[in-house]
């Protein structure tokens, strides 16, 4: 096998030769292999015929690569983001939303001639109130009290009689003029609008009650009954006159009673506001009044939003 690779190799120099003489004979020049520079230039490379076959490999193709089918993934790693420098951290965590301030006007001792007036006024500002009524003067302005329902106020109790000589001599006679309270509430109104809520004449620390001591037979049979008992924590003192020390008109004492008041209260809960519906100089205050509680960031609610008692 060797000696024939060595005849092969042979034959392919003769072959060679002859063709140099071939070409010598036609007169042909042979040309040089021309520098990079003139190659680069523009001239053909000189190449040395040979018959032996070069070995076949892939060419360049002009098929483009398919194109391939758009997708949602992105095909490059996405550039990380940058990670935010560290700023200062607040050590507290932030305030709640701050809790409502709720004021629950009372009106006592109606319904009465200036109770439409109170109701006009109500209407205007969109609040609802809580009327104590005495069965008595339902009686006499039945008209008042079905408004107070009409409406959306609470009608709540306030005794049929206001009378103490009834009221505190024992429980029991105590629930049976509440009872005709709501009787009077029936026949007024047509069906028993009454709310289960009362306010105690004169309140539950009244002296004839025998004051914080003497009044808890009587809470506890209003709360069997079914009712819960408010008393109040601010007003105007306009059942007070003895209060009105300095002869003031009776504007300024109660205004002075009021600035007096809701700079006590400013932590309590709830807040109750006592108002008489029967009183010409309250009515015509009651505007500067409920201006006064909107600007210093309160709402307005009802007695029977609450769950418990409340007694001073």
């Amino acid at each position: 096998m060797e000696q024939h690779e060595k005849r092969g190799r042979g034959a392919r120099i003769i072959s060679a030769a002859l063709s140099l003489i071939f070409l010598l004979s036609m007169g042909g020049c042979i040309r040089r292999e021309p520098d990079d520079k003139q190659a680069n230039a523009g001239d053909e490379p000189f190449e040395i015929v040979d018959d032996t076959p070069l070995p076949v490999t892939a060419g360049p193709t002009c098929t483009p690569s398919p194109t391939p089918e758009p997708t949602e993934v992105p095909t490059e790693t996405p550039a990380p983001t940058p990670t935010p420098k560290p700023t200062a951290a607040p050590t507290e965590k932030a305030d709640p939303a701050p809790k409502k301030k709720v004021m629950y006007l009372t009106f006592d001792d109606g319904p009465y001639k200036y109770t439409d007036e109170v109701l006009d006024i109500l209407d205007e500002y969109g609040i609802k109130a809580t009327f104590f009524t005495i069965g008595n003067c339902i009686k006499a302005y039945p008209k008042q009290a079905k408004r107070i329902v009409k409406d959306g106020h609470v009608l709540a109790c306030h005794t049929q009689s206001h009378d103490f000589s009834i009221l505190y001599h024992g429980t029991e006679g105590f629930i049976k003029d509440v009872d005709r309270w709501r009787q009077t509430v029936i026949d007024a109104v047509g069906y028993d609008a009454g709310a289960y809520v009362l306010r105690f004449p004169g309140g539950t620390t009244n002296t004839t009650i025998g004051g914080r001591k003497g009044r808890d037979p009587y809470v506890k049979a209003v709360n069997k009954h079914g009712y819960l008992a408010f008393d109040w924590n601010l007003g105007l003192n306009d059942r007070w006159l003895a209060g009105n020390k300095k002869n003031l008109p009776l504007e300024d004492y109660f205004w002075e009673s009021y600035i007096a008041y809701i700079g006590m209260v400013s932590n309590v809960e709830p807040r109750i506001f006592l108002i008489h519906d029967t009183e010409p100089v309250s009515v015509h205050m009651l505007r500067r009044v409920i201006d006064d509680l909107i600007s210093r960031g309160y709402e307005f609610g009802v007695l029977t939003d609450l769950k418990d008692n409340y007694l001073m």
